[in-house]
């Protein structure tokens, strides 16, 4: 019988999703979506229309775009053309991903990326118990520009007006990182060049959205020592469409070859283990929490000292 397991990760703030698909009948194609309280439906990055046919197995996929504090559901069904949606359907329980207070900034395509950031830059002190050493300072004036054209005319006072839809959102961000293994998380996020996913607790008003960040600003700041680790990174920002979720995501947060080559020496090391690919691409390899920041990056060039 077929079936779709999903388990929220507060700790890393996505949802893995666990999908049987032994009861689906053609075994071609099966996309899955995950369905909001209002009942809108996001194709989850990385599961759509993935082929099966002709073999039957089961498929592993992280949902990282999971707004927070939101209980959701997913559904998984053959998505083949000509066929109605709604014939082979399953469906997951409720899960909500905790926010637990903080922040995330986010890089869709590459979940192991992803920065948990906190409020201790907008405290106006030192927070007590500091757990992330990247925080979040107020964001800037949000502007949504016009599209319209103002034409003089011959011999009359007032102009002709042509105008459309007001453009979306132009901001800025900031953050600020506290130490030096800090420095390079946050230029790792960034370096892509690509939009970022922020997701901002709900009491700040900022509803999840996709940003695509400008020019860079890293900013030495807090003290004239030049061997202080506080930098104040600064951005503009522009609100855009989603990037198409028909691509699939470079590995996740705690399964990646960065952390496998880190934890494995060779491959045969690896396989010896007697863990299956399922087992892998569930993290069950490689130890929790260990790496560059919250995600599974070894203890390289970016790795976390701690």
């Amino acid at each position: 019988m077929a079936s779709l397991t999903a388990t929220a990760n507060d700790a890393f703030a996505h949802v893995e999703l666990y999908v049987d698909f032994d009861a689906f009948t053609t075994q071609n194609q099966v996309t899955i979506v995950r369905v909001h309280p209002d009942g809108t439906e996001y194709v989850v990055r990385g599961a759509y229309r993935i082929v099966t046919f002709p073999v039957t197995f089961d498929y592993f996929v992280f949902d990282t775009e999971v707004p927070l504090d939101t209980a959701v559901t997913y559904r998984a069904f053959e998505d083949v053309t000509g066929q109605d949606p709604a014939t082979n359907t399953i469906t997951s329980g409720s899960v909500t991903v905790n926010s637990n207070g903080y922040h995330w900034f986010k890089d869709p395509s590459r979940p192991w990326a992803d920065i948990r950031v906190d409020d201790c830059a907008q405290q106006g002190g030192p927070c007590a118990d500091i757990a992330d050493d990247v925080s979040l300072f107020p964001f800037g004036d949000r502007t949504r520009g016009p599209d319209a054209n103002l034409v003089p005319v011959l011999d009359r006072e007032l102009p002709a007006d042509i105008w459309a839809r007001r453009k979306g959102i132009t901001s800025s961000t900031s953050l600020l990182s506290r130490t030096l293994a800090a420095i390079d998380r946050v230029y790792t996020l960034f370096t892509s060049g690509g939009p970022l996913l922020l997701q901002i607790q709900p009491l700040f008003g900022w509803p999840d959205a996709y940003w695509q960040p400008l020019d860079l600003v890293e900013t030495r700041t807090g003290s004239t020592d030049q061997r202080s680790p506080l930098r104040r990174w600064s951005a503009p920002i522009v609100q855009v469409d989603r990037p198409s979720p028909a691509s699939a995501a470079q590995g996740t947060v705690c399964a990646n070859w960065c952390l496998i080559e880190d934890t494995y020496a060779t491959s045969q090391d690896l396989a010896d283990t007697g863990f299956t690919w399922l087992e892998v691409v569930s993290c069950d390899a490689v130890p929790s929490f260990v790496g560059y920041g919250f995600g599974g990056y070894g203890d390289g060039p970016y790795g976390d000292p701690t």
